[in-house]
């Protein structure tokens, strides 16, 4: 009789005149086999075409060979690059990935760990982070290995470039084509704590080069991108630089705002970098385009992405008893078409 269906473990343990935990010791490379039954089992299960229930082995083991990735904000380029290339690594190193996108909402994040945990992911990678501490705690907490890629966070494993040299380097570069006026744009597109080290470096640069940080040249809006129009960011452009003494110059702490940006600027009669300079944060793919030609801090995000996958890879294999592993790089400006003297 014809057997229906996809063949099992009984099917592999008969073909093979062996018991099920024999042919499961060899499929799971556990227990002591002789070079000759794993042999035979190997074969049979060839001749068979079977394939393990991961899911069962998963409930065996409480261990899947699935880790999550959490992204705040898969519309930006920067995040959606970023998680395709950590996922990459996570298969090349054996395991599958669940993406999960959450707007940048404290409770979706928690939702999103929340169902993760249902799924018995062997780890998580966090690629933007609320900042909320108590999901850190009991992740701990439940022996749940987590990993923190692209934003500072202290009491986990995590690596970032540091944003406060890199907006430094960027405002340094502003200040010595000869900028005095500086602008700090700034939007939701970039999480609380990773906007406050930029702003951080852009006040550093000021303070070093001689300069006063006028309030009304900090722009800043906490809001999530969805909720704030080109109409906003154009009432803002045209308010500071219809000021007594406007900026000649923006730093942008994202690349996509200050894309924005430079559309704004054009289309209200203002030339970049002929009028005003503009420098961003990121170096994503469009800022490289001969239109745009933006001068911007680099993310090296494969290099993010390779040691990411390595400290969560570090944290399952060795556990809680491991101490913290922290990675700041160090940022890259790359100078284009977008900023010159004023």
């Amino acid at each position: 009789m014809k057997r229906r269906g996809a063949p099992t473990i009984l099917d592999v343990a008969e073909a093979s005149g062996l018991s099920k935990s024999t042919v499961s010791n060899v499929i799971r490379g556990a227990g002591s086999v002789s070079a000759e039954t794993r042999r035979r089992v190997l074969e049979v299960v060839a001749d068979l075409g079977y394939r393990p229930n991961a899911l069962a082995r998963n409930l065996v083991q409480q261990r899947t060979s699935t880790i999550g990735i959490v992204v705040g904000d898969l519309s930006n380029p920067v995040y959606s690059e970023l998680a395709k290339l950590v996922e990459q690594r996570a298969s090349d190193m054996g395991f599958s990935a669940m993406i999960c996108n959450t707007d940048g909402h404290t409770p979706s994040e928690a939702a999103r760990i929340e169902s993760l945990l249902e799924h018995r992911v062997a780890g998580i990678v966090m690629l933007q982070f609320s900042g909320e501490g108590a999901i850190v705690g009991e992740l701990r907490e439940q022996g749940v290995p987590l990993t923190v890629v692209s934003c500072w966070v202290e009491h986990t494993d995590c690596v970032s470039i540091d944003d406060t040299v890199g907006a430094e380097l960027a405002v340094d570069h502003l200040i010595e084509l000869g900028h005095r006026r500086i602008a700090y744009l700034s939007s939701g597109l970039v999480e609380a704590k990773t906007d406050g080290f930029r702003f951080e470096g852009y006040r550093r640069a000021l303070d070093h080069g001689g300069l006063e940080m006028g309030e009304e040249l900090v722009l800043r809006s906490e809001e999530p991108p969805y909720l704030r129009s080109d109409r906003d960011l154009q009432a803002d452009v045209e308010r500071v630089l219809g000021g007594h003494d406007p900026p000649t110059a923006f730093f942008v702490s994202n690349d996509l705002v200050a894309v924005d940006l430079i559309e704004t600027l054009e289309e209200g009669g203002v030339q970049v970098p002929a009028d005003v300079s503009v420098v961003g944060f990121d170096d994503i793919a469009i800022a490289g385009l001969a239109r745009v030609s933006l001068t911007t801090v680099v993310q090296p995000r494969d290099e993010l992405a390779r040691l990411g996958m390595e400290l969560l890879m570090r944290r399952i294999e060795g556990g809680d008893s491991l101490p913290l592993k922290q990675v700041r790089l160090e940022p890259v400006l790359v100078v284009r078409s977008s900023t010159r003297r004023p």
